[in-house]
């Protein structure tokens, strides 16, 4: 099994990332396993941004986090358009199991548009087919071992659904997370021969979401990249300009609805980019935003993304040298 493990330090305390690819029978279901070890030395609240894709997250010996919406220990990840926001009850530690689009639907069903923006407890839609697995991965003595039980738990699961996602729309929906909005989705109807209509239907049955919301997203990622390593100084006019905005306001107004913060005020906070083994349009990021004793928006520092064997945070004057 191809595995990364990265640990890194941040003055809030450590955190450790595990990475690793499926058995090579899962690869049209399960896109990555993700696991996390948090151990934070204070209360924080973090906001994780939407992923590309649904998932699931297992906890593993801890009581679950405090959801904004209320969630669970187990809870399937659909598609969203806002940042998730959570405070860890203490260290604590899971796994996210990516999901393909094909592998959603056959698992969780074409049930995904009901998903999005909620958190269902993943017991309750996989019932018993999930078991005793976040017990069983808790006491698992390495990421090796979790990460093959895991392949045993999913190569083991029946399709709730059979059929497949119709392939125009595993189509449009592969050229929308790597070309984001700069594609017209009247040229992706006309191109998958589909009507408009049709498309969007097919959009929020197997994806949960319409596909502008789609590009929109794979905008944010990029542009939230682009700006934790941008120069300090870098003007917000010239980021939108560069990532495909219609000027500075409609940055502005993104990044807000998104995460409910200005660009600005999350140059002053710390910003994670987690790698992806999948690849760069599976990647998502922490934000790092409570606390008492977390510095105010503009004192704060940027982590650049931990694709490098060292992650640690680096000050905006670090930044602006590189």
């Amino acid at each position: 099994m191809e595995l990364s493990t990265r640990r890194f330090a941040q003055p809030w305390g450590r955190i450790l990332v595990a990475s690793g690819r499926p058995h090579p029978a899962l690869r049209e279901t399960v896109v990555e396993y993700r696991a996390f070890v948090i151990d934070p030395t204070r209360e924080l609240a973090w906001l994780e941004t939407p992923m590309a894709l649904p998932a699931l997250y297992l906890s593993m010996g801890e009581p679950g986090r405090r959801y904004d919406p209320p969630g669970y220990p187990t809870a399937v990840y659909a598609a969203r358009t806002s940042a998730l926001r959570f405070v860890p009850p203490g260290p604590w530690r899971g796994v996210q199991v990516t999901l393909t689009l094909d592998g959603a639907n056959r698992l969780l069903g074409p049930r995904l548009s009901e998903f999005a923006g909620v958190l269902p407890d993943a017991r309750d839609v996989l019932g018993r087919r999930l078991g005793d697995v976040p017990e069983r991965l808790g006491e698992a003595p390495t990421w090796e071992a979790r990460f093959a039980l895991l392949d045993e738990v999913f190569l083991g699961l029946d399709a709730t659904y059979a059929g497949r996602v119709p392939p125009p729309l595993a189509w449009a929906w592969e050229r929308l997370l790597h070309d984001g909005a700069g594609t017209r989705i009247a040229d992706l109807a006309r191109e998958t021969g589909w009507s408009r209509r049709r498309l969007q239907q097919a959009f929020q049955r197997h994806v949960g979401i319409a596909p502008r919301d789609v590009a929109c997203m794979t905008r944010f990622r990029r542009t939230l990249e682009a700006l934790v390593r941008a120069p300090a100084d870098l003007p917000h006019a010239v980021l939108a300009d560069r990532c495909g905005y219609y000027d500075q306001s409609h940055l502005i107004r993104e990044f807000k609805a998104v995460t409910g913060m200005t660009p600005g005020a999350l140059r002053g906070v710390q910003v994670i980019v987690h790698p992806a083994v999948g690849g760069p349009v599976h990647r998502h990021a922490s934000i790092i935003v409570g606390g008492a004793d977390t510095p105010p928006p503009g004192t704060g520092t940027a982590a650049r993304p931990p694709d490098a064997p060292s992650a640690d945070a680096v000050p905006p004057a670090a930044r602006a040298s590189r």
